[in-house]
């Protein structure tokens, strides 16, 4: 095969995830704007909000994707079992990865809101965080790292892991990233779905990405949300704050110990089809598809930013 058909696969990639973006984008926009004329009144329950604008995306965004992405001819990945001492620190790891890219996305999103003159809103994160706890584990925690892990960890690196497991991951990682639309979550999900990639590519199962992925989600959302919701003038919700603190960070510090530390373990093979050195990111990104949707998902992304 000649460098042009590597790069056409890779547009085909993207263009089907810009289609797929644009067709989920514009069903959950209709969704809403259709609850919202037929009950008016909902416009002021973020529940219902959230609710209205979520289902529709996993009832008939995300399988809609599925179909457009399904892959066929594709070579399997040898599946390994992982052990629960691996899961443990697989999961400190994923811990200390997000907390790494959080802090750069907002440190990011706190200088465009300085440059801006006013804060960087997410209305989704906002959403979440003001919805009901039982709505936003649903979505959150049950929904979203199945059928996430099954599109941008399965179909994805199963299209491109005939070019390498290191090809796979970084672009099953950048997609995921840039999928999220928005500066303050593009980081610590471009890192969490490289490590996720890996780990997928490593194990050729699922299940373990799903696994993690569902208590990354649990730890942020809901366990979280529910600590800010603690009366914080009462001493037991001070010490229930400072003590989960002192868990997140040692947890994170942890995990970017033990990241550094097997680093050298955490080799990546190349595939039956070998891109030279210095052509992988004109093949990968510089082609039609992906240039576009990564055009497309960094201008939605600017445009949330300065809004």
């Amino acid at each position: 095969m000649h460098t042009n058909n590597y790069k056409k696969d890779f547009s085909n990639i993207g263009i089907r995830m810009l289609i797929s973006t644009a067709v989920i984008l514009l069903i959950q926009t209709y969704a809403q704007a259709f609850a919202l004329r037929l009950f008016p009144q909902w416009q002021d329950n973020i529940t219902i909000l959230l609710a209205v604008t979520m289902t529709p995306l996993y009832l008939l965004g995300f399988p809609f994707s599925f179909v457009l992405m399904r892959n066929k001819d594709v070579p399997s990945i040898e599946k390994r079992s992982m052990t629960a001492g691996q899961l443990v620190v697989s999961f400190l790891i994923c811990y200390g990865i997000m907390i790494v890219g959080n802090l750069i996305g907002l440190g990011l999103t706190a200088g465009i809101g300085l440059l801006k003159g006013s804060p960087v809103q997410n209305a989704l994160l906002n959403a979440i965080a003001g919805g009901s706890l039982w709505v936003t584990a649903i979505f959150t925690v049950l929904c979203a790292p199945v059928f996430e892990e099954l599109l941008f960890r399965k179909l994805i690196c199963d299209k491109v892991i005939k070019y390498g497991e290191g090809i796979a991951v970084m672009l099953s990682g950048l997609i995921f990233g840039l999928f999220h639309m928005n500066f303050n979550q593009f980081f610590y999900a471009f890192f969490l779905g490289c490590f996720f990639a890996f780990l997928y590519v490593k194990t050729g199962c699922l299940k373990y990405t799903i696994l993690l992925h569902m208590i990354i989600n649990f730890f942020g959302t809901v366990l979280g949300s529910i600590i800010l919701s603690l009366d914080q003038t009462k001493p037991y919700a001070l010490i229930i704050s400072v003590v989960y603190s002192l868990c997140v960070y040692g947890m994170a510090i942890t995990g970017i110990v033990l990241l550094i530390r097997k680093r050298r373990m955490m080799t990546l093979r190349s595939g039956e089809i070998v891109i030279e050195k210095g052509q992988r990111f004109k093949t990968m990104i510089l082609n039609v598809g992906m240039s576009l949707f990564c055009l497309a998902m960094l201008i939605i992304m600017f445009v949330q930013a300065l809004a």
